[in-house]
């Protein structure tokens, strides 16, 4: 199955058993079926619970509390999580307040589903991530998977399960990409799950032996990640852990670390920008937890430029399997 198939069955499901969901965006109504598809069939199947809306993420985002107030399940789809700024007053300074403000009589359980990541040339307002930003709001959860989890069981767990305000962030190469799992994992690699949901992935290069180097990332940066641990295996014989979680926020110390205590260094990559984000936060809790003992951590993301549209300088601005390699190079490690 397709990541973006995934996403749009467990949106039927959600929709068929839960007459209290509803589901509105800007052009989700078929025929378009959303910018990426997602949601492609779903206003056919539920007319009244299916919408298209303005053009306005302030107003998408209010109106989702209000309707989660009133006991209703909203689903927000950003078209692009660039504009989910647009929307950050109503849930930093409204949403995220509400529970506390009202003594607990209120409940907000909205879930605000965001397209993330450049590569496709779409410029500097319509290619970031934004996940550095939204980090810092206060009891704000943010969920990313890769092409290893299950994106549509885990929007449906965030959904039912997981109280207050969500934002599912979906990586724009992801979306055509084929689901894997232990049986159709590359050659070459190795894959595990922690046990505990929202999963984290574990990949290997090396069948889980102690590896050498432990790389901490999320989301579609999976892909380039997993071209650079069969190179590194076969030209170099360097073992490799790569720890993928699927909730970034809050984060979940134990299994974002596995393995770190066989290892010489850490590379943290991401594709928001490198300063004062959430590779910044991951390297102060593993300095506080006493686990930099003879380990080197290197962070790898974007500089603090806008993304161009030219797909040769944005190939330039955004970290590669190049920078990927630079970073193990300037360990010492190749």
């Amino acid at each position: 199955m397709k990541f973006v198939h995934s996403i749009n069955q467990a949106l039927d499901e959600l929709l068929a058993e839960y007459e209290e969901l509803i589901l509105f965006g800007e052009d989700l109504v078929d025929p378009y079926g959303g910018a990426f598809k997602v949601t492609k069939g779903l206003s056919s199947k539920y007319p009244d619970r299916v919408l298209a809306t303005p053009i306005s993420e302030a107003a998408l985002i209010g109106m989702a509390g209000g309707m989660a107030i009133e006991g209703m399940l909203p689903i927000v789809e950003i078209m692009f999580g660039d504009f989910i700024m647009l929307g950050a007053d109503q849930i930093l300074n409204h949403l995220l307040k509400y529970e506390w403000m009202y003594n607990g009589k209120v409940q907000v359980p909205v879930t605000i589903r965001v397209t993330m990541g450049g590569r496709r040339g779409y410029g500097p307002t319509h290619s970031q991530s934004l996940e550095n930003l939204l980090v810092s709001f206060p009891n704000l959860k943010i969920f990313s998977p890769s092409h290893y989890h299950d994106p549509g069981a885990l929007l449906k767990h965030i959904v039912l399960n997981e109280p207050g305000i969500k934002i599912f962030s979906e990586y724009k190469l992801n979306y055509p990409k084929d689901l894997l799992d232990n049986n159709s994992v590359r050659d070459g690699l190795s894959v595990r799950y922690s046990t505990s949901f929202p999963q984290t992935v574990y990949l290997s290069n090396a069948d889980f032996e102690q590896p050498e180097l432990l790389v901490i990332s999320y989301g579609g940066n999976a892909l380039i990640i997993e071209d650079l641990m069969l190179d590194l295996l076969m030209e170099y014989e360097l073992p490799v852990q790569v720890n993928l979680p699927s909730a970034i926020k809050p984060l979940k110390y134990a299994e974002l670390v596995q393995g770190i205590e066989h290892c010489t260094a850490v590379i943290i990559f991401e594709e928001s920008t490198r300063d004062f984000g959430w590779g910044a936060e991951v390297a102060a809790r593993i300095l506080e937890a006493g686990q930099t003992n003879n380990i080197d951590i290197v962070r790898v993301g974007a500089p603090e430029n806008p993304i161009p549209s030219s797909r040769v300088l944005e190939e330039q601005m955004l970290p590669t399997k190049q920078s990927l390699l630079d970073a193990v190079r300037s360990l010492g490690m190749i």
